[in-house]
């Protein structure tokens, strides 16, 4: 019988999904096994730039660039689970060299943004308690509006 997760076991509004894209519209799928989600964190560096006719040749700044962030998510691990089959493939491909950029969508408390990135690794941890976790790791690009996600299934 397949493991079923219920609302306290993924979080009670908290909900990570990837949207695999070949072409316009993705293919969402839930990741399952997300217990507190933290998205990710992209504050805008402003970059100091000189240039010998600024206004009275004072030093300006150009706001609002933003580097890829790394950013990592434990999750309670389910092997066999298609959400957790997909990011451990994803994680391959990096790993082969010919990373997939997917689209990840953090909703946490109510609040969705969606980012383009990659998956970096997928790696199984130690158990905590009863549970075994492995941590999702992906480089995370820039904010971005998809189309939106048609949820099957009755989720969010």
């Amino acid at each position: 019988m397949p493991e079923v997760a219920s609302q306290a076991d993924i979080g009670w509004q908290d909900e990570l999904w990837v949207g695999r894209t070949d072409g316009a519209d993705p293919e969402w799928t839930q990741i399952l096994g997300v217990e507190t989600l933290d998205a990710p964190e992209r504050a805008p560096d402003d970059v100091d730039v000189t240039h010998m006719q600024s206004p009275g040749r004072t030093r300006e700044t150009i706001p609002g660039l933003l580097s890829a962030a790394d950013w990592s998510q434990d999750l309670q691990f389910w092997p066999t689970h298609e959400s957790q089959v997909m990011l451990d493939e994803l994680a391959g491909l990096t790993e082969a060299g010919t990373e997939e950029h997917v689209l990840f969508e953090f909703n946490v408390g109510g609040i969705r943004r969606t980012y383009r990135g990659y998956v970096n690794r997928f790696t199984p941890s130690a158990s905590v308690g009863e549970k075994r976790m492995v941590t999702l790791a992906a480089k995370i690009f820039n904010r971005v509006t998809p189309n939106p996600r048609t949820v099957q299934g009755g989720g969010g």
